[in-house]
């Protein structure tokens, strides 16, 4: 079964993804990453997928993919940041490995990794 995030994981309201999408934003490849620091210990994630891109089947099935790639990628390193993913028309049409490639270059460019490096040389 996928990992689920806990609900101290998520961002699920309307005012917590505009207070996000007003801090620092990357876009590569159809998906576009919007993070800020938060005052928490730990991360929180939100990803929006529009009705641009399909039925509600390709939608989740995208919001599965990406939520996967995350885990996959952080782990439990990007405490402190505030995550919001947003899938765009160029990401929908993507096999899952490229999907990954994505996630993993747009979280490399974003400072949260840079907080995972700075933790490993500890």
């Amino acid at each position: 079964m996928p990992y689920a995030y806990r609900k101290s994981e998520r961002i699920r309201k309307n005012t917590e993804f505009v207070a996000t999408m007003k801090g620092k934003r990357l876009s590569i490849d159809g998906l576009s990453l919007f993070y800020k620091k938060n005052d928490g210990a730990n991360f929180r994630v939100g990803i929006s997928v529009g009705k641009k891109l399909g039925n509600a089947v390709v939608r989740n099935r995208l919001r599965r993919q990406v939520r996967s790639c995350i885990t996959k990628v952080l782990g439990e390193y990007a405490a402190g940041y505030d995550l919001v993913f947003v899938a765009r028309q160029g990401l929908a049409d993507l096999p899952y490995d490229q999907v990954l490639k994505a996630v993993t270059r747009a979280l490399q460019r974003s400072a949260v990794i840079d907080q995972r490096a700075e933790g490993n040389r500890q």
